[in-house]
């Protein structure tokens, strides 16, 4: 099958941030007075803020609090990381050579808005990409909606389509969606992410091989 679309995750995929995001959160978890450790940080990695922040207090809360501890955490996120702000390796390149073959390009991420524009804007592809796909009103990974969204936006099948994704919910979301994964190792091992569905691990993007029409399941 011919490639016509990749749907990039942002987080830890576009850009290397991941842990900016555990240091926030661990900041949070710790004024809480609830635990934050790798393991459990992985288990929310990819997942919405209204979905994460009920399983680290253990009970259900109203939306009020969910956004106003949700906020805290971003600022916090946006404030360590801004200043360390670059595409992923290879990124840039790997733009400029599915545009040149008439490959259409989206972003597909769980991210607040004020997180997304940081990262589009900051690093100048607010034009780079087709569509960029929020999950406002959506299902959150590991469930596929995201992923089916951002086909459905692009006029495109989801077997047509190269998901890259940095954590395992969104592995599985995207290989659910019917779309081909590539993992990118930024901040779990590559046989996590091939154990989630991914065909392929790379470390960034420059590590990609050439013929990538031949990943496509």
């Amino acid at each position: 099958m011919k490639l016509q679309a990749v749907v990039f995750d942002l987080n830890g995929t576009l850009v290397d941030d991941i842990q900016f995001h555990f240091e926030a959160w661990k900041a949070l978890a710790e004024r809480l007075g609830v635990a934050m450790t790798p393991p459990i940080f992985q288990s929310y990695n990819g997942l919405k803020n209204e979905d994460i922040i009920p399983r680290l207090l253990g009970r259900e809360i109203g939306p009020a609090l969910v956004d106003a501890l949700g906020r805290e955490k971003e600022e916090h996120y946006r404030a360590l990381y801004r200043p360390h702000l670059a595409p992923m390796r290879g990124a840039p390149e790997l733009f400029a050579r599915l545009r040149a073959r008439g490959v259409k390009l989206a972003v597909a991420s769980s991210a607040p808005r004020e997180n997304r524009e940081m990262v589009i804007d900051g690093l100048g592809w607010s034009t780079t990409f087709d569509v960029v796909v929020a999950n406002e009103g959506l299902r959150g990974k590991p469930a596929p909606d995201i992923f089916l969204a951002a086909a459905e936006r692009l006029a495109v099948p989801p077997e047509a389509c190269l998901a890259f994704e940095d954590a395992e919910n969104g592995a599985i979301a995207a290989r659910a969606a019917g779309m081909t994964v590539v993992g990118v190792t930024t901040n779990v091992e590559a046989s996590t992410l091939e154990k989630a569905g991914a065909a392929l691990a790379v470390a960034d993007f420059t590590a990609l091989p050439d013929d990538l029409d031949a990943l496509l399941s």
